[in-house]
């Protein structure tokens, strides 16, 4: 994770976020199928694998979307920073045979800390942009009180796998005890008559038991 901010791509302004919609092989009026993902990570890092039934049949899926916590970086330049990376990952060897030839649509990724840290520990958020020219959007979003990091990208429309370096930068040496994260992917097998999946997940990774 470049310690400088000159290669991060600072976070924009506060406000809701739009619903993205990639070029998929659904049929016209239809909707992607919803399926469920299952956590497979561990303390450091929460792994959604989906379609769950068929990742607990046959250990992969459709692919997966990944929160990992990478570790302090206070020597960094700053008291109190931490890294994570964020993943998809759709297609390829890291699905099932029936799912190889998929691609991601869209992917989100949201990140926050505690209402009662947020409360009283001012912070920003910034993230490394991906290689390979993909977009990215990113902004801050407040819901019951806790303002999380939203990241975007929403037109990806190829299989593989896509990682971005995210730096959390609090204003004192404070760190919150777990950060609140969510995913949610779209992904569409090739042509006009291809299944196209949505996936949404959440969880918490306790920064404690991370760093211990």
């Amino acid at each position: 994770m470049p310690s400088t901010r000159r290669r991060l791509l600072a976070t924009a302004a506060t406000g809701g976020t739009i619903l993205l919609a990639g070029c998929t092989g659904q049929l016209p009026g239809t909707g992607p199928r919803r399926v469920d993902a299952v956590d497979t990570g561990g303390e450091r890092e929460l792994v959604w694998q989906y379609p769950a039934a068929e990742v607990e049949e046959h250990d992969d899926g459709v692919g997966y979307g990944s929160v990992t916590f990478e570790g302090d970086r206070s020597s960094d330049g700053g008291s109190g920073r931490l890294a994570f990376e964020l993943n998809t990952t759709v297609g390829g060897i890291a699905a099932t045979e029936a799912y190889t030839d998929y691609e991601a649509d869209w992917a989100r990724f949201r990140l926050g800390p505690p209402n009662a840290y947020t409360a009283t520990h001012p912070f920003e958020m910034w993230v490394q942009p991906p290689t390979g020219g993909f977009d990215l959007r990113t902004g801050y979003d407040h819901r019951a009180g806790r303002r999380e990091l939203v990241v975007e990208l929403p037109g990806i429309d190829t299989g593989g796998t896509i990682t971005l370096p995210v730096l959390f930068d609090p204003s004192d040496d404070a760190v919150p005890d777990l950060f609140h994260c969510s995913f949610t992917v779209e992904a569409s097998e090739p042509g006009a008559f291809g299944e196209t999946v949505r996936a949404s997940s959440r969880g918490t990774i306790e920064i404690a038991a991370a760093r211990s």
